[in-house]
């Protein structure tokens, strides 16, 4: 379009862009055509696709709009090549999940795999920065599984969808806590946290002789905060 043809009270312009008003019942016709065929891709595409999607699926879906977005509305884009590509993507999707099935290290460059971020109610801090999620994130999460303080946890694994798969300790021990510092816990008067301060970078909770320098012994930091106990739910 030529500068000198754009004008701001050009409702007509405004409104319907080039296309003649007409066209606004074919869009209608595009739009529920390619909404079926996505529909049936979706489909074909597998449980997953309906449920906690990959970063592979992902790409798929961000990949259909910008199929579905020309075939949809623009006047000189016909439906076939729109729907030619979306076949061409269900294929590639079916053709990859059969590499990935079939050959473990593909579907680990694919999806990727799932990441160690505490052991043993210690915070793995190189594994968190890798996968960018930093201590306030996490927590959040562990919050949402009724997870107080770290000495609850033997182990936090990462998964590929995003989700976190916590294994408790069978009985927790101290650990540093997860609630907001707003509401951070005082020093415990009694319990096996009596007397033991935990690292509030990565939740290590050393002996006493161990605080001798001031600083943390795992991580170097030298930021400590009361440790936490809560006693095991009875069964």
């Amino acid at each position: 379009m030529k500068k000198e043809d754009i004008s701001f009270g050009d409702w007509h312009r405004w409104l319907f862009g080039d296309a003649p008003p007409a066209f606004m019942g074919e869009v209608l016709l595009r739009a529920l055509v390619m909404f079926v065929a996505v529909l049936l891709l979706m489909r074909l595409m597998g449980r997953r696709m309906k449920g906690e999607i990959s970063v592979a699926e992902l790409a798929v879906v961000l990949t259909f709009g910008a199929i579905i977005g020309g075939a949809m509305h623009q006047p000189k884009s016909g439906l076939l090549p729109g729907l030619a590509v979306l076949g061409a993507v269900l294929f590639m999707h079916r053709f990859t999940n059969w590499l990935a099935h079939k050959y473990h290290a593909v579907e680990v460059v694919e999806q990727g795999d799932a990441v160690l971020l505490l052991r043993d109610g210690v915070l793995d801090l190189a594994a968190m920065q890798q996968q960018a999620l930093s201590q306030e994130q996490l927590f959040g999460l562990l919050r949402n599984e009724n997870i107080s303080q770290l000495g609850e946890l033997r182990r936090v694994y990462f998964e590929v969808s995003g989700e976190l798969s916590l294994y408790q300790l069978p009985t927790p021990v101290p650990g540093l806590s997860v609630r907001p510092p707003a509401d951070a816990p005082t020093a415990a008067l009694d319990g096996p946290a009596q007397g033991k301060k935990a690292c509030a970078t990565c939740g290590q909770v050393p002996a006493a002789t161990d605080h001798a320098g001031g600083s943390c012994l795992r991580c170097g930091a030298a930021n400590w905060q009361p440790a936490a106990w809560q006693a095991p739910k009875a069964a």
